[in-house]
């Protein structure tokens, strides 16, 4: 017989009803079928929910070895590592119509489910000799009872964030050092406190920084002041090794002060930090915490004193920052209904995610449903709901 499309008998359509969500936070949203023909082999709405990591890197590797005419060589040997987990995977029976196909006709189904509280947050990231990837989707289908036909499924990015670990508030550091110059001549101390205006940014805002200098014992000048966004991008393979990435995403530099001179209070320094990577079109990456991909960022405040200093440190302070994941555009995009759309809208479906509603693309797909215990009639209708912005 072959292969039957599923959408020969309709579709199916899933839309959360926020774009983005915190781990620890419920998702609410709908599963919209409309069935326009008789005859399809299933009668079972699923609900699937997953979340998996995965990462790669490749590394160069060059060999000397002597030939067989005395001559050394060299040999250059490229080896890629791997990691990937699938750590959140998850299938519940939303529905079950008692019937021998899918009866025509269109339905909403209302479910609502909780995240775990410690699930990483979204990312992803490809260079040109790396992958780091974590990602998330929630996925409605109706799986055939015979092979014979597709099933009919529909399935949607799920943008997850990090809950932040502090409330928003000021950031402060400070650093005081003892300067010299050519093989530890002593040229006094040099002292920098820097106050930053929150510990947690949207990619795109603007990072105001207030560092107060107090150059008055030092002998040598601070020619300037550095700001930088640096990220730290940790990405493991599956047996352990790792790799790290440290970027400078972006930096911006403003004229220090002379020896013997301080700027304090009403004289600090200010510097205004966009936080936007002109190096790539995606932008800067969100914070993110996984098992095998982890993205931190800091913000860092350097003043670079004149003179060789290599036997000392310029003052600088650094603080950690989260990046939070922006708005998906997907969002922006409003729901095309069916024509004549007038669903059977059934009761709010609350799902708990548990232990018996794990599984694997391996298990039999029929056996590990999890159906509510006591379904619950339609007993409105009504129209597709638009999500919130």
């Amino acid at each position: 017989m072959g292969n039957q499309q599923g959408s020969d008998f309709g579709g199916v359509y899933i839309r959360t009803d926020k774009p983005f969500y915190f781990a620890g936070e419920i998702i609410t949203g709908n599963i919209y079928l409309n069935i326009f023909k008789d005859g399809y082999p299933g009668g079972v709405v699923l609900l699937k929910v997953s979340g998996k990591e995965k990462c790669n890197w490749t590394e160069s590797h060059t060999r000397t070895s002597t030939g067989s005419d005395g001559k050394q060589m060299q040999t250059t040997e490229y080896v890629t590592y791997s990691g990937n987990t699938q750590f959140y995977q998850h299938r519940v029976a939303i529905w079950t119509f008692n019937t021998p196909c899918l009866p025509v006709g269109q339905y909403t189904f209302p479910f609502q489910f909780q995240l775990l509280s410690h699930l990483p947050g979204s990312y992803f990231e490809k260079g040109s000799n790396f992958l780091a990837k974590i990602s998330y989707r929630v996925k409605a289908e109706i799986e055939s009872y015979n092979k014979s036909y597709k099933n009919i499924k529909h399935s949607q990015p799920l943008v997850v964030r990090e809950p932040l670990k502090q409330n928003m508030t000021a950031l402060m550091g400070q650093m005081e050092v003892k300067a010299s110059t050519w093989c530890c001549i002593d040229q006094g101390t040099s002292y920098i406190k820097c106050v930053f205006d929150k510990n947690h940014y949207l990619p795109g805002d603007t990072a105001y920084l207030w560092a107060d200098l107090d150059n008055s014992n030092c002998k040598l000048d601070i020619k300037r002041i550095d700001a930088r966004l640096i990220n730290y991008l940790t990405l493991r393979d599956r047996t352990g090794r790792e790799k790290l990435f440290t970027r400078t995403i972006v930096s911006q530099q403003i004229q220090g002060i002379q020896a013997g001179i301080k700027a304090v209070e009403n004289d600090r320094k200010q510097i205004q930090l966009v936080l936007h990577n002109n190096s790539t079109p995606e932008g800067i990456r969100p914070s993110s915490n996984g098992q095998i991909v982890r993205s931190v960022y800091r913000l860092q405040v350097q003043a670079v004193l004149a003179g060789c200093t290599c036997c000392s440190k310029d003052p600088c302070v650094d603080v950690p920052i989260e990046i939070v994941a922006p708005v998906p555009q997907i969002y922006n995009q409003p729901i095309v209904q069916p024509s004549n759309w007038n669903p059977q809208v059934f009761q709010p479906q609350i799902v708990q995610f548990t232990d018996s509603t794990l599984y694997t693309k391996d298990q039999n797909q029929q056996s590990n449903y999890n159906y509510p215990q006591v379904p619950q009639p339609p007993n409105q209708f009504g129209q597709m709901q638009q999500p919130m912005n």
